[in-house]
């Protein structure tokens, strides 16, 4: 008997471990998929009225930023919003969509903050920079 429970605390903690490694393993293929999209949709809150651009160009940086994902929900509104894969222009791809707040971003449904010691008014800069670029 006691073998078995035994058996029963090591199958848990093994089961822990594998969804441990499971939630770095997707975190990693989100920032893959965001590497390797062929198209990005680019939005601004303050140009809604303005049709949507869709840029061919990479814009990966966003997936190198030095993030965390973070247990606060994004209850912010959106200033900018960049669509990986934008069901328009990709058929049966995995649509990444990325909001940035005021003071975080979200990523795919999860929230994102800086690490220590990076500013998210950087990261917001360079969201701008970006939209700025593409679509003016």
């Amino acid at each position: 008997m006691k073998r078995v429970y035994i058996f029963i605390i090591m199958l848990c903690s093994f089961c822990l471990l594998l969804s441990a490694c499971k939630s770095a393993e997707a975190e990693s293929s989100i920032f893959e998929e965001i590497r390797t999209a062929p198209v990005v949709k680019l939005e601004s809150a303050e140009q809604q009225e303005n049709e949507p651009l869709f840029s061919y160009s990479i814009i990966t940086s966003v997936a190198d930023m030095r993030i965390v994902p973070s247990d606060e929900e994004f209850n912010q509104e959106w200033l900018y919003r960049f669509t990986y894969n934008p069901r328009e222009k990709v058929i049966n791809g995995h649509e990444i969509v990325i909001l940035f707040g005021s003071s975080a971003l979200e990523i795919d449904g999860v929230t994102y903050v800086p690490e220590d010691g990076v500013p998210y008014e950087a990261i917001l800069e360079w969201a701008e920079g970006k939209y700025n670029y593409y679509c003016k």
